[in-house]
């Protein structure tokens, strides 16, 4: 009986061992890699779709995905192909001098000086007690001594590396197995990726025709290769996952993609819109690599000014005088050469001067656009044009009062202005007498549209009934 038992347990034992030693470690490093996948979000967010090849695996053995995002949401992690997964963690235990002396509080290093005066060095082991954002406490010889963080003059020296710390961040996984040799593909939103739409505008010398560049810029903050990747914009808002991530603060680097004008492709993806690049794109660690997106030229242009006031029923002996907003307006539709959804963004606009160079003359955030919507851009205040307005008149009646306002209007270029003006009245109004006429009545605002010569001063007069009585 006891021989049985003993045979019994002897075969449970080896059992076991035969288990544990046929656990095996995979590791899938970027070469392992035959697709990538990677949609781009305007608000620190990116969708990536890693496909790898992998062999069997049994329930015992552990896999290791290398070159991953250590800004990945670990919540959105999908491991698909690969078994049913029984576990998964992401291992972000990089190796860096603060992650050193936190693993090695408690335990014995060595502390280096070098004297300047000659090239020896003094070695002597302390106990690491504690770390802070500056200082460093030791024990040395039963005292306590405290050093700075870093030192020209001191160092620190660690036995070896901490067996829980990498080089990269890595994913691990188990899962029940799988039997073949396929490709498994991890899905996952990781912060660190953005785009954002860049728009250079080129105007004529005339001011009436301009040829627009969009420029997609594409921005990696993370340490990780995304080599060859088949990128995807994602245009609109939506709402973020709530994740707390390190924000980098590396120098981005700017590296310009010299390729022809791209064709690209757009879908509806719900209430967004996914812009396909037709080419392989490598996004590298802390650098921004621009790409063009889309082009047109010729489309027609408005450069107008405008002003917008706010005229109150109270007596008011002030003058102001100041400059219009300067502006372009467009139409975003075939006949114009676009009709195409067009990104929110950055648009930086450019005129030639006389010698046909370009100069930069103003820069405006770019709202995003459907087709056949106008398009406004501001770019700043003119320089000469000049409004000068006051309050002319102030006579009360039985339900208010009757304001006259004067605009005297200061166009000192060669070329003839046109500007938008626009009231907008704290009560209800009616307007009595007006120089020119009225363009549009909306609500509490009153629209003008005004034609001032060049070389030429206009003067404007209106007179607008306000009821201060409800």
């Amino acid at each position: 009986m006891k021989k049985n038992i003993l045979l019994i347990s002897s075969l449970l034992l080896s059992n076991a061992m035969i288990g544990t030693l046929a656990a095996e470690t995979f590791t899938l490093t970027q070469a392992d890699q035959n697709n990538l996948s990677i949609t781009l979000y305007s608000n620190d967010l990116a969708l990536v779709q890693d496909t790898r090849l992998l062999g069997p695996i049994t329930p015992e053995d552990t896999v290791i995905v290398k070159d991953i995002s250590r800004k990945m949401h670990t919540q959105s992690l999908q491991i698909k192909d690969a078994g049913i997964i029984t576990e998964q963690s992401l291992n972000q235990a990089v190796i860096s001098y603060k992650s050193l002396m936190n693993s090695y509080i408690g335990e014995t290093i060595t502390l280096v000086k070098t004297l300047q005066s000659s090239d020896q060095e003094i070695r002597q082991s302390v106990k690491l007690l504690s770390v802070d954002k500056h200082t460093v406490i030791v024990e040395i010889d039963g005292a306590i001594e405290s050093f700075p963080l870093r030192s020209e003059v001191w160092r620190f020296v660690f036995p070896k590396k901490p067996t829980n710390m990498q080089l990269r961040p890595s994913l691990t996984f188990k899962s029940q197995g799988k039997k073949t040799t396929n490709n498994i593909q991890l899905n996952y939103l990781t912060s660190g990726l953005e785009w954002q739409m860049d728009y250079v505008l080129e105007l004529n010398s005339k001011r009436n025709l301009l040829n627009l560049k969009g420029l997609a810029s594409l921005f990696n903050r993370t340490d990780t290769l995304y080599k060859k990747a088949n990128i995807k914009l994602l245009a609109g808002t939506i709402s973020p996952p709530s994740q707390n991530q390190f924000k980098a603060t590396a120098p981005m680097d700017m590296m310009m993609d010299r390729t022809a004008r791209l064709e690209t492709s757009t879908q509806n993806i719900g209430d967004l819109k996914l812009y396909n690049l037709p080419q392989e794109t490598t996004l590298f660690p802390h650098q921004q690599t621009q790409v063009p997106l889309l082009s047109a030229k010729n489309i027609p242009v408005i450069a107008g000014y405008r002003y917008d006031l706010h005229i109150t029923p109270y007596l008011d002996n002030h003058e102001t005088k100041t400059s219009p907003s300067s502006y372009l307006s467009f139409n975003n539709d075939k006949e114009s050469g676009l009709g195409i959804p067009l990104p929110s963004g950055q648009a930086r606009i450019f005129n030639p001067d006389k010698s046909h160079e370009l100069q930069f003359v103003g820069a405006s955030l770019f709202s995003q656009s459907s087709l056949n919507e106008e398009i406004k851009l501001e770019t700043g205040k003119a320089f000469d044009f000049s409004i000068r307005h006051r309050q002319t008149s102030h006579e009360k009646t039985f339900n208010g009062v009757i304001v006259g306002i004067q605009f005297i209007f200061n166009n000192s270029s060669l070329e003839e202005k046109t500007l938008d003006l626009t009231a907008t009245f704290s009560n209800s109004w009616k307007i009595i007498d007006s120089t020119y006429p009225l363009f549009k009545k909306q609500g509490r605002d009153a629209h003008w549209k005004i034609k001032v010569a060049g070389n030429n001063i206009s003067v404007f007069d209106i007179r607008v009934r306000l009821n201060t009585t409800q």
